[in-house]
């Protein structure tokens, strides 16, 4: 009897442990959120710049996809890549509007070769970045007030 009663107990255990869906323990760290998708401005496009001698500084919008889960991202604006315009990486929603001070202008000498990209943090990890466009400045004082 006391054997019947071991071998039974030791059948509802393994009956118990086949039936209940193990906890699944992974050490592989979690994947890094995809590239936001940029949407403007386009590829090649030409942004605002500011006015001299007259104070009219220069506006800039970004607009990028959101990413879903993504608790801040990273901008990242230059036309020298060791001195970014723009390297932000608090930004709480996908986008970012740009206003420098009102004095603030770029040389025309300065205004062909600017680039700009966005990443995505999700729990706390840093995704990839986009793709980087390429946009040009227009020239120093052509909307002046």
């Amino acid at each position: 009897m006391t054997f019947l009663l071991r071998f039974t107990g030791l059948l509802l255990l393994v009956a118990f442990l086949i039936s209940t869906p193990a906890l699944l323990v992974s050490s592989a760290p979690p994947l890094p959120p995809p590239a936001p998708m940029l949407i403007s401005p386009a590829n090649g496009a030409v942004m605002d710049n500011g006015c001299a001698p007259k104070p009219d500084g220069i506006t800039w919008d970004f607009d990028w996809s959101d990413v879903p889960g993504a608790t801040a991202y990273h901008l990242r604006v230059w036309r020298n890549p060791a001195i970014p315009l723009i390297n932000n990486m608090g930004l709480p929603g996908s986008s970012f509007h740009y206003v420098s001070a009102p004095s603030d202008h770029i040389i025309n000498a300065n205004l062909n070769g600017w680039r700009w990209m966005v990443r995505a943090k999700v729990r706390g990890i840093w995704g990839p970045w986009s793709v980087v466009r390429i946009f040009r400045v227009e020239k120093l004082n052509t909307d002046c007030p």
